[in-house]
């Protein structure tokens, strides 16, 4: 308290400097050692060189607050997609795909036309996965003939559907690929059986290696400082800490995990982020890099800002780093994050449910994604979590500068499929997101 008074009085830059460090180190010293010791979340393990004053991690007691609490305490913009909703909520889910043929085969959704609409393809042996739903099929057909292959239907305790080899091909049928398949299918079904979830990460997948914050309720708060100042100007950074409170919206095993972080970057910053996002965005695609194709289910435009672009970009990697509890020298490229992407919706642009991680077989997939909110919309254009809340759904548009977080994956390694997202529509104006996805144990 004393330190806080002096701090209010004194004027000199170099003095607040010196003071908030001496302040940050004596916290992180005395009190993050202890606070991991005592937090028994699953998946909560800050790395040893965080390097951010950890001031409170939000207790695992207390009522688990519903979303109209959450509004009376100031978080009106977030809310639920329906007064009700049964247990389970939207029918969408993720599906795998594992291709024994020796041709590759195109993907079509069965709409009820003879050919279908494109939905992607799968290599020969090889693997792909879509977001779709409960009683949809889709069409197989060779990609080089274009001849019909296998009609497969989903089932929602099925997430993964295998095209079985020729009958003839007995060196496919004996492999130990094919056999290892034919194993995870049954400890898919054994999976689903236990937890009544699905099983979507690779088999036999170990527990992710990053820090996912704790979320036992609703309502809980986690308060960090960061260090790396916010941007006023092109060339004028402040020396004073951020504070940040990260803020549990939505809980396994209710929903998926997900957290607001208010006034993460300044006004400047995003003003930044779109000026450099217009000169690199373009029509947005579907699916992961290799994969993707243009498609009505994303009609945004997309493009990707380097950590390196600048000082300011290179600050918000580290701020970003701060408020995940992770390694500020794995948000690269080459260890476990993406460029950071920048999005652009117009009038009744959108991007429908999906979720953000797929198995490709490596192990290595999406662990979470930062949503920012750089240009907020004036109507619409809200990102939201059909299963939420038993099914009521979980809608959020926080305010400019603020990050929706969120994990795509749970503290046993499984890929969540609770965290199926859309960008809604918008109804009026325009917005400008950039998203961070970091993936677990590194990216590929």
């Amino acid at each position: 308290v004393f330190f806080l008074i002096a701090m209010l009085f004194t004027t000199s830059v170099k003095e607040k400097v010196f003071g908030w460090f001496i302040f940050f180190n004596f916290f992180r010293a005395r009190g993050q050692d202890e606070l991991l010791e005592s937090c028994t979340s699953r998946g909560f393990q800050l790395p040893s060189s965080y390097n951010v004053s950890l001031l409170t991690l939000g207790s695992s007691e207390g009522p688990s607050l519903s979303l109209d609490d959450m509004r009376d305490d100031g978080y009106e913009y977030a809310e639920y997609m329906s007064a009700v909703g049964p247990k389970g909520g939207s029918s969408a889910m993720a599906a795998k795909f594992r291709n024994f043929l020796r041709v590759p085969l195109e993907m079509y959704w069965d709409d009820g036309t003879a050919q279908g609409t494109y939905s992607g393809f799968v290599p020969a042996m090889g693997r792909s996965g879509t977001t779709t739903y409960q009683g949809h099929a889709f069409l197989f057909v060779n990609k080089n003939t274009k001849e019909f292959v296998v009609r497969i239907e989903m089932h929602p305790a099925t997430t993964l559907y295998i095209i079985e080899p020729e009958e003839d091909d007995l060196q496919t049928r004996q492999s130990e690929v094919y056999l290892k398949a034919k194993n995870e299918a049954t400890f898919l079904s054994e999976y689903y059986e236990t937890h009544g979830i699905p099983w979507l990460s690779l088999y036999n997948r170990s527990e992710p290696v990053l820090n996912l914050w704790p979320a036992e309720r609703v309502g809980q708060r986690h308060q960090v400082i960061s260090p790396n100042g916010m941007w006023t100007d092109e060339a004028t950074q402040s020396f004073e800490p951020v504070p940040l409170e990260v803020v549990v919206l939505s809980k396994n095993p209710e929903g998926p995990r997900v957290m607001i972080i208010e006034d993460l970057i300044s006004e400047y910053e995003c003003e930044h982020i779109i000026e450099l996002g217009k000169k690199v965005v373009s029509r947005s695609s579907v699916g992961q890099a290799g994969g993707g194709f243009k498609s009505n289910t994303r009609t945004s435009s997309t493009g990707w800002i380097k950590r390196s672009t600048d000082s300011i970009t290179e600050t918000l990697h580290r701020r970003f780093a701060d408020v995940l509890g992770i390694d500020e020298a794995l948000i690269h490229t080459s260890q476990n994050a993406e460029d950071l992407q920048v999005v652009h919706y117009g009038r009744s642009q959108q991007y429908q449910p999906h979720v953000d991680f797929q198995d490709d077989g490596s192990g290595m997939q999406r662990f979470l994604t930062l949503l920012l909110y750089v240009e907020r919309p004036e109507e619409g254009g809200y990102t939201s979590f059909p299963k939420a809340n038993n099914g009521r759904g979980l809608r959020v548009k926080p305010p400019r500068g603020s990050a929706v977080l969120f994990y795509s994956m749970r503290p046993d390694g499984n890929g969540d499929d609770l965290s199926l997202h859309a960008g809604e529509p918008v109804r009026k104006g325009e917005k400008w997101v950039t998203n961070l996805w970091i993936w677990d144990p590194k990216r590929k």
